[in-house]
């Protein structure tokens, strides 16, 4: 369980750290914001690679590279709440054993 918990907040960690690099290294917009769910769709394959430091440099420039290009215009104020409803299968939750 803590193995599981450290390997997460080490992955969270380095996402966003990546994200941060794209961020800056490509100059995107500031109403720009990279997709995180992607980072870890890119990054997960090249985890291995990465710490191990095999070939580290060009595959983690390429990976920066198309990690800027997956991007969402930011509009602050916005928020779409869901509207209050009852639960599907209310029914199904209280049947008797």
């Amino acid at each position: 369980m803590a193995q599981d918990l450290a390997a997460r907040v080490l992955c969270d960690n380095l996402q966003a750290l990546t994200t941060l690099t794209a961020h800056t290294c490509h100059e995107l917009p500031p109403d720009r914001r990279i997709n995180r769910a992607y980072v870890h769709s890119v990054l997960k394959p090249l985890l291995p690679s990465l710490l191990l430091g095999i070939a580290a440099a060009t595959s983690l420039a390429d990976a920066l590279a198309l990690i800027a290009r997956h991007t969402f215009r930011h509009r602050p104020g916005i928020s779409k709440p869901r509207k209050p409803r009852s639960k599907p299968h209310k029914s199904m939750t209280q049947k008797p054993c």
